[in-house]
Order: structure tokens, then C-alpha cells, then sequence
């Protein structure tokens, strides 16, 4: 797979071991400072850091916050990268004002929030346009459900970073190939077209319940590209390779180090195009 500069989940994770070495009691301690890991846990948070680090984004644009450990990983990063970054994480709960911030600020001085701007708001309101003007290489971390949204990003913002180098991450999507369906006997729920729950769906190796994971995988195949998930580019880069294993275990330690991931990526700098999207809407115009 032909990528952004070559930029891979694999390549990036064993790559930047060493600044996850060096960077490791300081995610860990903003992680735990959050503390709701269920929504991402240790390794995550050392992959998606990875990533940025090894992207070297100018913005990265993060679709849903709730607590704030995607916020927290991206806005460290924003401070270790060469060149300045900006962090936009969109976010329609006040979860990262009211709770999450206020921990925050024993760990962290205003001089950390910095690189971060992180409005209350619609993502279907939001003018991806402005936020993108003057910028060159974009990492997106998209956590934000349905397909209301999924069609704004993949009409709308993936129109506008086409032709720029860009990655886009996918939380909640398992790769069926690394971790086995979770579903103690023979009877499923059939998922429903949301995220409310138990249903889930499994199609080729992706498993999940968020809607957007449908449109993205739609998407990808018409515009024919790949569409993977980062366990299997941890696991072909890194897990394949005992010498490497060892070796991350070591330097990056447990906490942080996994061959699972949990996420998807794709990118339409895989070719030139043309592509095919979703019509391109304005912003809401919220009352």
C-alpha cells in the first residue's frame, strides 16, 4: 500500500519506540489523570501518538472528544513535533470543560493547552474549509458516530484534503483476523443501523457497530482503496518479527506496547484519483 510519505500505523509504532520510551510516564500519567480508559487504552494511546509523531502533521483534526484521551495524546504530541501543529478537537458535550479539564490542570499549565482549540459544537456545523486554510499535511482522528456525519466528512472534508498529504484514523473497529468475534455462543443480535445496542456487524474482516464504518468502507471500495485496519499493519511490521516484539516490549514497555489496535486508517493519497463523494454540503447554520 502506497501511503502519505510512507507513513504507516507499523511504521510509525516501531519507528518512534524510543519517543514513546522517552514520552511514556507522561502520556501514562495524563491518561490515568483523564481516567476513563475505557473509551482508549494504553497501547491506543501509544499508537495514535506514534502515528503523529511520525506524520508530522500541521493540524490534526479530531471528530468527537468525549473524556479527552485522543485530546490529551494529540496535544502532547502537538508539543514534540518539529514544527508547530495545531490540535482541533470537535466535540458536541461540555464532558472535556467540566470534568475532564479540571483534572487536567494538576498535570498541566495553560502553556499546555496552547496548540489546542476545543469547541462545544455540531461537527455538521463545523467550516472544515477555514480550519484548513494555510494548512499541508492534516492527521484526522475521526470517533464521532452516524452517518449524518459521515457523509458531511466524507462529502465535505475528504473533498477538501484530497489532494494535500493526509491520514485519517477510525476508532471502534475490530479486525476480525487479529481479534476473534466476542460472541459467547451461536446467536448474535443483529445490528440495527446504530450504535445503540448490542448488534453488531461483520463484513470481510471488519466487525463494529458504529454506522460510519459502513459509509468509510463503501467509500473506500468505489474510490478503490484500501481500507485496513492497524492491527494488521502493527502486526505484518512488528508482530511477525520476535526480534521486534521483544524489543518494544522492552523500550516501550507493556502498558504502552500491543500487536492489537483496534482502529482503522486509510488515506486517498494511496493514488491520484479521480474520486468519487459523497455532495459536498455547507455548514449547518445552528439556531
Amino acid at each position: 500500500m502506497t501511503q502519505s510519505n510512507n507513513v504507516t500505523p507499523g511504521s510509525a509504532y516501531w519507528n518512534q519506540r524510543f519517543a514513546l520510551e522517552n514520552a511514556r510516564e507522561r502520556l501514562l500519567s495524563l491518561w490515568r489523570t483523564v481516567g476513563h480508559p475505557v473509551d482508549l487504552c494504553g497501547f491506543q494511546i501509544a499508537q495514535l501518538f506514534a502515528l503523529a509523531l511520525e506524520f508530522q502533521p500541521d493540524l490534526i483534526l479530531e471528530l468527537g472528544r468525549g473524556y479527552g484521551n485522543s485530546t490529551c495524546v494529540f496535544t502532547e504530541a502537538a508539543h514534540r513535533l518539529p514544527k508547530p501543529c495545531q490540535v482541533i478537537s470537535l466535540g458536541d458535550c461540555a464532558t472535556w470543560d467540566h470534568k475532564t479539564i479540571p483534572r487536567l490542570r494538576s498535570v498541566a499549565d495553560e502553556d499546555w493547552f496552547r496548540p489546542l482549540d476545543a469547541p462545544i459544537g455540531d461537527i455538521l456545523a463545523f467550516d472544515f474549509e477555514k480550519a484548513l486554510a494555510g494548512k499541508k499535511r492534516v492527521l484526522i482522528f475521526w470517533d464521532a458516530h452516524g452517518f449524518d456525519v459521515a457523509e458531511y466528512v466524507l462529502g465535505t472534508l475528504l473533498r477538501l484534503v484530497q489532494h494535500m498529504p493526509h491520514i485519517v484514523a477510525l476508532h471502534d473497529m475490530t479486525d476480525l483476523r487479529y481479534n476473534g468475534e466476542p460472541d459467547p455462543n451461536g446467536e448474535y443480535a443483529v445490528w440495527k443501523g446504530s450504535d445503540n445496542g448490542e448488534g453488531r456487524f461483520c463484513i470481510g474482516n471488519l466487525y463494529s457497530k458504529v454506522p460510519q464504518a459502513i459509509s468509510v468502507l463503501d467509500f473506500a471500495t468505489r474510490n478503490r482503496l484500501s481500507f485496513d485496519s492497524a492491527d494488521h499493519s502493527i502486526h505484518t511490521t512488528i508482530g511477525l518479527d520476535p526480534l521486534k516484539k521483544s524489543e518494544m516490549h522492552s523500550v516501550v514497555g507493556p502498558e504502552l506496547f500491543d500487536t492489537k489496535a483496534f482502529w482503522y486508517w486509510f488515506t486517498l493519497n494511496e493514488h491520484a484519483g479521480p474520486y468519487k463523494f459523497p455532495p459536498a454540503k455547507r455548514p449547518l447554520k445552528i439556531a
